[in-house]
């Protein structure tokens, strides 16, 4: 598999992590050998996600602010922004590095959702998806998802 010119993408709604593919040859018993090692361009924390609802809408003494609502739809709401913010950012890194090829792996039940908020571009290179979170997943072993 040809992998010049590829960017790889594991994100959740936590975190994102860009990776770009790195190509290295070697000369092993007279034989030309290849193999690619991830490169890391970026790694995005998204603080929010992170947060509880109640962290985020709470008012300095610890009160919510403006308890009109329920809790259930700002979590939602909270949810439907974070995933906003992880496709732009995508979005963003396909616009910058302009790969041939975008492998990404995000959690199985937002995918879809993540994929229909990503641009035409980004979709136009979209070519291996993992509905999984590789985010904690050790850097030399993410490609073997992609396999």
């Amino acid at each position: 598999m040809k992998l010049e010119h590829t960017v790889v993408i594991i994100a959740d709604l936590g975190e994102l992590k860009v990776y770009k593919v790195k190509k290295s040859e070697a000369i092993i018993s007279n034989e030309l050998k290849q193999s690619y090692a991830l490169e890391t361009i970026n790694n995005i924390a998204y603080i929010d996600a992170h947060k509880k609802v109640g962290e985020i809408m709470s008012d300095s003494a610890g009160n919510f602010a403006g308890s009109t609502g329920d809790e259930n739809d700002r979590e939602i709401e909270r949810k439907k922004r974070s995933l906003k913010d992880v496709a732009n950012d995508i979005n963003a890194v396909i616009e910058n590095e302009k790969p041939k090829q975008l492998f990404l792996a995000f959690p199985k039940e937002l995918f879809s959702k993540l994929t229909n908020e990503l641009s035409l571009n980004t979709k136009a290179v979209l070519t291996k998806t993992v509905s999984s979170n590789l985010v904690k997943t050790d850097k030399n072993k993410v490609l073997s998802h992609f396999e």
